[in-house]
C-alpha cells in the first residue's frame, strides 16, 4: 500500500490511479467490513471514469469477505447514492473523483444519506494503517463471503428525479435551458429532470451529452474558464429568457451563467439562496457557512434572524444531524435539509428556474453580486509545502499596517482595512495553494494577487477553482 499520512481529505479519498489502486481498494473494502458489529448492506455505484468497474470489483471483493451484501447499481450521480443510502438505511459507497482529471479516482462513503463523520473516517484509517505492509491479509471463513447482486440503475435514478421534482413548484417553464453535464454521470439526472419542468423538450439543448472517459468536451470541474464554449452558446441565443447549466463529474456542483453568457459566482448564487429561504419556523434557524463564503452570505443570514456558525471548508457535514439547520453551504456546494442530508447538484438548479422563471436570472442575481470574488489554485512540487507554509505565515507580519484582523481557522484569513480580504488553505484533495480574494473591485482582487505569487514564489499558473 502506497505510504500515506492521511486517505480521508475534505471530501472522501481521491487521487491517480498509483495510489487509488485496486489494492488500495480491495483493502479500503476491508477495512469498512470491520466498521459494522453486524453485516452491512452496501449500494455502490461510479461515475464513468476508465478505473471506476475495477475499483469497484476490488472494494466488493475486500468488503464481502466480512459483510455485506452488496448491490451493485452501475453508473450514477452521486446525490443518487446518497439517498439510496437515506431510504433504505444502508452504506453508499460512490467511486468517483469528483471533478478532478479523468486519470483520478476516489471513494465517498454516505450513512443514512450523510456523508460519512470525521469520526467514522478517522476509524477506517486506522484499520487501513494496520495494511501498510502487510502483502497477505486477507483471511476469510467462505461461509462468511456475502452476496453480490447486480441490477440497473433505471429504478433507483428514476425514483430520485421523482423525489427532486416533488421538492420544487414550477411544471411550465417556458424558457430555454442549455446544459452541459461534462460527458458524465449528471447526463443520466439534469436533463431528465429539467425536461420534465420544460413545456417542451425543444427548450433543453445538451452539450457533452455522451458519456466519456476522456472528457473529451471540458474538464469536469464547472469553473468559468472551463465553461466558455457554454457561455458563448448562451450568449449567441440572445435571448432573455435563458440560462446555462454546467455540473461537475459527478452531479454534486453545479455553476450558471445568466442569459448575457456571463458567469454567475459561486458566493452570489449562495447570497440568492440564503435570501430566499424559509424562516417561518424559530426552531429551524442555523445556517452554516464555511469560511471561504462571502460577508455578504453572513450579513444577509445575519439580517433574516438567522444564527449563523462558521464551519470548516468541506466539513459541513459535520453539522447535517442537527434538526435546527436550515442550510449549509460553501461555494459549489450547497446542502438542503428539506431535500435531504447529502450535497446535491440539482435541486438547486431546479429551485433557481422556479424563483427565476419571470424575469432574466441577471436581473435577480444583481443584488447578491455586490462584492466583487476571485477564487484562484496554485500547484505546486509536494517538497515545497513547508516552504509555503512558512511564508504564509510571515504575511501577518509583511502585511501588518494594512490589516484589520487576522483569523487562524480553516487557513489563514486576513482581513484589511481598505474592507477586502483573503483566505489561504491548502486544498483537502490535491496538491494546490487556494486563494481567495473578495473586496469592492476587481482591481483590488488582481493587485492582491499579484501580491500574493510574489510573497509565496508561486510559480504555476493560477487556475479558477
Amino acid at each position: 500500500m502506497h505510504n500515506k499520512e492521511k486517505w480521508f481529505g475534505s471530501s472522501g479519498i481521491r487521487g491517480s490511479f498509483d495510489i487509488i489502486s485496486p489494492e488500495f481498494s480491495l483493502k479500503l473494502g476491508l477495512a469498512f467490513s470491520k466498521m459494522f458489529d453486524n453485516p452491512k448492506a452496501v449500494y455502490i455505484g461510479s461515475d464513468i471514469r476508465s478505473t471506476s468497474q475495477i475499483l469497484v470489483s476490488a472494494f466488493v471483493a475486500g468488503y464481502t469477505t466480512r459483510s455485506g451484501p452488496v448491490n451493485s447499481i452501475g453508473l450514477c450521480p452521486t446525490p443518487v447514492l446518497s439517498y439510496l443510502s437515506a431510504i433504505q438505511d444502508v452504506l453508499g459507497v460512490m467511486i468517483t473523483a469528483s471533478h478532478n482529471p479523468p486519470s483520478n479516482n476516489g471513494f465517498k462513503f454516505f450513512l443514512k444519506g450523510a456523508e460519512c463523520s470525521s469520526d467514522f473516517e478517522n476509524k477506517v484509517e486506522m484499520e487501513l494503517q494496520k495494511f501498510q505492509n502487510e502483502s497477505v491479509y486477507l483471511t476469510a471463513n467462505w461461509l462468511d463471503s456475502q452476496e453480490i447482486k447486480y441490477q440497473s440503475n433505471k429504478f433507483p435514478i428514476e425514483r430520485y428525479i421523482d423525489y427532486l421534482l416533488s421538492k420544487v413548484a414550477v411544471h411550465s417553464y417556458k424558457g430555454n435551458v442549455i446544459l452541459d453535464c461534462a460527458n458524465n454521470v449528471p447526463n443520466l439526472v439534469s436533463p431528465y429532470a429539467i425536461r420534465r419542468i420544460c413545456t417542451s423538450d425543444d427548450q433543453v439543448i445538451l452539450l457533452n451529452e455522451t458519456l466519456d472517459f476522456n472528457f473529451p468536451g471540458r474538464p469536469s470541474e464547472p469553473t468559468s474558464q472551463n465553461l466558455e464554449v457554454l457561455k458563448r452558446h448562451v450568449k449567441e441565443m440572445d435571448s432573455e429568457n435563458v440560462i446555462g447549466i454546467a455540473h461537475d463529474g459527478d452531479g454534486d456542483r453545479f455553476a450558471i451563467i445568466d442569459e448575457h453568457g456571463d458567469f454567475i459566482d459561486s458566493t452570489a448564487v449562495i447570497n440568492f439562496f440564503i435570501d430566499h429561504l424559509n424562516y417561518t419556523n424559530p426552531n429551524k434557524r442555523k445556517i452554516i457557512l464555511t469560511s471561504d463564503c462571502s460577508k455578504q452570505a453572513f450579513d444577509i443570514a445575519r439580517e433574516k434572524g438567522a444564527k449563523v456558525i462558521t464551519s470548516e471548508i468541506g466539513r459541513n457535514r459535520d453539522f447535517v444531524h442537527d434538526d435546527n439547520v436550515l442550510f449549509l453551504a460553501e461555494p459549489n456546494k450547497l446542502l438542503f435539509p428539506e431535500l435531504g442530508k447529502w450535497i446535491d447538484g440539482f435541486y438547486p438548479v431546479l429551485k433557481l428556474i422556479e424563483y427565476c422563471r419571470n424575469e432574466p436570472i441577471s436581473k435577480v442575481m444583481k443584488k447578491y453580486k455586490m462584492r466583487k470574488i476571485m477564487r484562484k489554485a496554485f500547484k505546486f512540487p509536494i517538497e515545497e509545502k513547508a516552504r509555503i507554509e512558512g511564508q504564509i505565515q510571515s504575511l501577518t507580519e509583511h502585511w501588518s499596517k494594512k490589516i484589520s484582523k487576522v483569523v487562524f481557522f480553516d487557513g489563514l484569513k486576513l482581513y484589511f482595512k481598505d474592507n477586502s480580504n483573503l483566505l489561504i488553505r491548502f486544498s483537502g484533495t490535491e496538491p494546490k495553494i487556494k486563494v481567495y480574494f473578495e473586496s469592492d473591485s476587481e482591481n483590488s482582487n488582481e493587485i492582491l494577487l499579484q501580491k500574493i505569487q510574489k510573497e509565496l514564489h508561486l510559480t504555476s499558473k493560477g487556475i479558477d477553482c
